[in-house]
């Protein structure tokens, strides 16, 4: 079967249009007759969707515009012979490009633009110019011609931290993660407290999984200014993905600190409550998470999983259903609802479910595996064989189908092809109960009685609390005529019985194998 994703999830808090918009720090003065770089910093939250655990996970990118004169600040003594002409022409562009920064950083860029056009004519090999230009391009959305002039900038000035670090933002947001990484990583190699690039890469990393190298970096971030709500929580989620749940928890907490409403840090503090065992906890940050952001389907979903958890199958229906509308591309979330539905006896809703899941994952075999199951609740039969065939299709060893399927075939009376998909099942894995119990059942059907005894008495030892095996045991145990044997088959079976009546449905007490494994009608 599937494993359900633990969703490290984090929906950007910035607005739609923070891409375009431009938010600068004043420059840092500095000596401008030095080869170097003066930078300006603007904190944009370029995001990237990636998957991580089968969940989207949005991050921001910090983008740094730094530019340096190193094009213009030449030494005099490097050209003895250079004019007082040569001189006052370097100057003036030196005072167009400050201009133009000036400019660029009030966010005037339709005053800006022109002045760059204006010195990259008349001097086209300025790699300054053409990271500032560059920067413009990437506010007005014009990626390709964006990066074209960060490229050109770093072929004029190879060693450029600034259209370097400008171009890893532009590879980041246009979906070349590693392309972007290594870009980072060549910046801080010659600058290692880069601050842009430091958190940057951070992101990055946390974004693969890289969560060890994500935290050093963030940390380090930290020191170097970049104290913020997005470090802090990205911290925090990295961090719990290595299961240091306490730190996890501190950087959690500080950056709802900087953020209140924020809701997924509750989301990852009921991550920690959960992961520690504490459900009532874990649920009540969900909830709160919820409060603050309806739309999120993986809380939802949690809530879910503790509601049902804590047999309250019913009162989880709600919160799966709520997941699945705000997000139905988590097959989790299908196999969850209609899971729950079976559970209920709600056959019909849990096959709409899963056909649902079908059209949406056609190659899935789990999504032909559940159809499977909820027809055979509703012993529709044909459906249950044809769906059970695909899952098989898909995914030949897969044991429950194996063993689903055999079950079906039993009830058509195709006994030796059951008997031929039950064995496989056993051969892959001799502990599945329902695999041995209906291979017995076959052999008792068909007063193979001998046959049937050890292969009952070792179901009856994987789930000794199901009455159905004892029932089978107290057949075959008879029909051997050991009836003392068969006699105390007989009480267990009633015993057992009664106690699974008084059971309600929907107190979570049934298992998620009996609710895929509906008994069948005593021979």
């Amino acid at each position: 079967m599937i494993d359900d994703p633990v969703a490290t999830a984090r929906r950007s808090d910035t607005p739609a249009n923070a891409d375009r918009a431009l938010r600068y720090n004043k420059p840092q003065p500095r000596n401008y007759t030095t080869i170097g770089s003066r930078n300006m910093r603007e904190h944009r939250s370029g995001r990237i969707s990636i998957w991580r655990f089968g969940i989207s996970l949005m991050i921001p990118i910090v983008f740094s515009v730094c530019w340096c004169f190193s094009s213009l600040a030449q030494s005099q003594s490097l050209n003895p012979s250079a004019t007082q002409a040569s001189a006052n022409a370097n100057a003036a562009v030196t005072t167009e490009l400050r201009r133009a920064a000036d400019l660029l950083q009030s966010g005037n860029l339709d005053k800006a633009e022109p002045i760059l056009h204006r010195v990259l004519a008349s001097n086209p090999n300025n790699a300054d110019a053409h990271n500032l230009l560059g920067v413009i391009l990437d506010q007005r959305a014009k990626t390709a011609e964006a990066e074209r002039e960060y490229r050109t900038s770093l072929r004029l000035n190879p060693n450029g931290l600034s259209a370097m670090a400008n171009l890893g933002v532009l590879l980041a947001r246009t979906g070349r993660a590693e392309e972007a990484i290594k870009t980072f990583e060549s910046v801080l190699r010659s600058m290692p407290d880069h601050p842009q690039a430091t958190v940057n890469l951070g992101f990055l990393y946390a974004t693969r999984g890289d969560d060890a190298r994500a935290i050093s970096l963030l940390q380090r971030a930290m020191t170097l200014g970049f104290d913020s709500y997005e470090v802090r929580y990205r911290l925090g989620v990295s961090l719990y993905s290595l299961k240091r749940f306490d730190e996890a928890r501190s950087a959690l907490d500080s950056a709802l600190t900087l953020s209140p409403n924020a809701a997924e840090p509750y989301y990852y503090l009921g991550l920690i409550a959960w992961a520690d065992h504490h459900d009532a906890e874990a649920a009540d940050f969900w909830d709160h998470a919820v409060t603050l952001r309806p739309n999120f389907p993986e809380a939802n979903f949690m809530l879910g999983e503790a509601l049902r958890k804590n047999k309250r199958t019913q009162a989880s229906v709600e919160f799966y259903k709520h997941a699945l509308d705000q997000d139905a591309t988590q097959f989790v979330y299908y196999a969850r609802l209609g899971g729950v539905y079976i559970a209920l006896g709600q056959t019909d809703q849990a096959l709409e479910v899963f056909r649902r899941s079908v059209l949406r994952f056609p190659k899935l075999p789990e999504a032909h595996y559940f159809v499977g199951i909820a027809a055979r609740a509703q012993a529709d039969y044909d459906t249950a064989e044809r769906e059970l065939r695909k899952s098989l299709a898909l995914q030949p060893e897969n044991v429950n189908a194996l063993a689903q399927l055999g079950f079906v075939l039993l009830e058509r009376d195709r006994m030796t092809e059951a008997e031929t998909f039950l064995r496989r099942a056993i051969a892959i894995n001799d502990k599945h109960f329902y695999a041995n119990y209906d291979l017995g059942r076959l052999l008792v059907k068909s007063r193979r009685y001998e046959q049937a005894l050890p292969i009952l008495e070792h179901a009856a030892t994987l789930k000794m609390n199901n009455p159905a095996v004892h029932y089978q045991l107290f057949l075959t145990l008879s029909r051997l005529k050991r009836k003392e044997e068969a006699d105390h088959e007989l009480a267990t079976f009633k015993e057992l019985d009664e106690a699974r009546k008084a059971r309600s449905r929907s107190d979570g007490e049934i298992d998620d194998e009996d609710i895929q494994n509906p008994p069948a009608p005593p021979i």
